[in-house]
């Protein structure tokens, strides 16, 4: 708190003018209100041979102070809801969303000063929320813009002298946008997800254009439902020609992969929640996201864990981010904060001062449909400074590189969980915790109580268990499933709940 005044002490002299010391206090302050400095001088004058001398003498009386633990200095647009970043070196690219009461035009800003300065490079295209963007270095942008200040899909612009001229490269889809990304592997492939509403639900169509938004072809080939399927997708980032869908169809949900960059797609797996985010890891082969509810699997997609360790709640979540240089690291952007965790043990950590950021939703800040939707994260790779788009401006920081291991993750209780879906047809998923090494007995029964499917009946040790039941053999109907788990004869613990099987 103290480097602040002495910081503006020293500056007093080297500035060599009160005035400039009050500019330079405002801008410390950064327009948030973080630092509230009352200065106080008091200047004589003497006549001799008509030269003023100005003697400062000054205090600062703090009224207001939050300052934050770990330093995150302003770097702009603090008028602006920021939910695109791009930075390298000096260079940046801000997509945003004008915050309501205030008048700068939504669109894709850039700053060849760190931020110092910022001209919008998109106003051609009138004023409209960027929804997506990405950069092919060294000058060809991608954006998704919609129409005013908040829109949940829009048209994708592609600008190959970064921004003096944009083409509207999704002409020849007959819908508007709502997400698209670009290959880690080829920048010339894209793919888009489509925004169509009907009164039952949501339909999202992916298309993919292999020559860099010119031509588009329909990849849907994946099952969908009269009542809507609404879409995440995600590049495996470490084999070239893997994707992954996930298709809620409201009755039901679905991961999808394809081998052949989506020529063709096979079922693999029934999440147990449904994602606004899927995402691989860059370096853990078989590593999968969903987000918000924080499960991932390791194992070819099949079974599901949690890995919400260290965080509070599943409702604050944002946006998600891997670096390249940080093989082992991934950030986590909430409205709480920004945390961090190893990817091999998943305990996730606050980083200071993050807490104290503009993160929030509402009508001044970022709206519901922008969670999962954002790349608002973004590390430099000259400097290691990492830059965060808040819903008032950007902040930077130097990297926190000290995240600590958590050795394993910490069941207390023991549990058994409703099985996902239910009702189903013809498969369903039974999860259930180990807070003890466990002989363990799952077993599923008719209403008249008698046992139709023994499912498992082995020791187990402490972990997070789930198990694929399919009823494809058996009549519709409500059906009870037990878990028993004992420890040398003795019974640990036992549940019980219902399902329901639908044809």
């Amino acid at each position: 708190m103290f480097s602040k005044i002495i910081t503006l002490a020293r500056l007093a002299v080297l500035l060599d003018s009160p005035i400039k010391l009050l500019q330079y206090s405002k801008k410390v302050s950064t327009s948030t209100n973080v630092i509230n400095i009352n200065i106080f001088y008091y200047a004589t004058k003497t006549v001799k041979k008509l030269k003023k001398t100005v003697f400062i003498i000054f205090f600062l009386l703090l009224s207001t102070i939050s300052i934050y633990a770990q330093t995150w200095e302003f770097v702009g647009l603090d008028s602006l809801v920021v939910k695109q970043i791009y930075v390298s070196g000096d260079t940046i690219w801000a997509g945003t969303a004008h915050r309501v009461g205030n008048l700068d035009k939504s669109g894709l800003y850039f700053s060849t000063d760190a931020g110092n300065n910022w001209v919008q490079i998109d106003s051609a295209l009138g004023d409209g929320v960027i929804l997506g963007f990405d950069l092919v270095p060294p000058l060809t942008l991608f954006i998704l813009k919609g129409s005013g200040a908040y829109s949940v899909a829009g048209t994708l612009y592609k600008s190959t002298n970064n921004g003096e001229t944009w083409d509207n490269v999704s002409s020849n889809i007959n819908s508007s946008i709502q997400w698209f990304g670009i290959s880690p592997f080829n920048k010339n492939e894209v793919y888009a997800l489509t925004y169509n509403p009907f009164p039952a639900g949501l339909i999202n169509i992916l298309y993919k254009s292999t020559d860099g938004g010119n031509t588009w072809i329909n990849n849907s080939a994946f099952p969908g439902s009269s009542h809507g399927s609404a879409l995440t997708f995600a590049f495996d980032m470490i084999d070239s020609t893997s994707l992954f869908v996930t298709v809620d169809t409201v009755f039901d949900l679905h991961l999808y992969k394809s081998t052949n960059k989506g020529f063709s797609w096979f079922r693999i797996s029934t999440p147990l929640a449904s994602p606004v985010e899927t995402r691989t890891d860059l370096f853990l082969p078989g590593r999968l996201y969903l987000f918000a509810e924080y499960k991932a699997s390791d194992n070819d997609e099949f079974n599901w864990y949690d890995f919400d360790s260290g965080l509070p709640n599943h409702q604050n979540y944002l946006s998600f981010y891997m670096n390249a240089n940080h093989p082992n690291k991934l950030f986590n952007l909430r409205r709480d904060g920004l945390y961090v965790a190893k990817n091999d043990t998943i305990y996730w950590q606050l980083i200071e001062g993050t807490d104290e950021l503009p993160l929030n939703i509402g009508s001044a800040g970022f709206r519901f449909a922008d969670v999962g939707q954002m790349t608002n994260l973004f590390i430099n790779q000259v400097n290691d400074i990492i830059y965060i788009g808040t819903a008032q401006g950007i902040y930077k920081s130097s990297l926190l590189t000290n995240v600590k291991d958590k050795v394993e993750k910490i069941i207390e209780n023991f549990s058994l969980s409703q099985n996902y879906p239910n009702p189903f047809n013809p498969s369903t998923v039974i999860s259930y915790s180990l807070a003890q090494d466990a002989d363990v007995t799952l077993k599923v029964y008719d209403m008249l109580g008698t046992e139709v499917l023994e499912l498992l009946n082995e020791t187990q040790p402490v972990g997070i268990y789930e198990i694929n039941f399919n009823g494809e053999n058996l009549a519709s109907g409500v059906y009870i499933y037990r878990v028993i788990a004992r420890k040398n004869g003795s019974v640990l613990f036992t549940d019980t709940k219902r399902m329901i099987l639908i044809k």
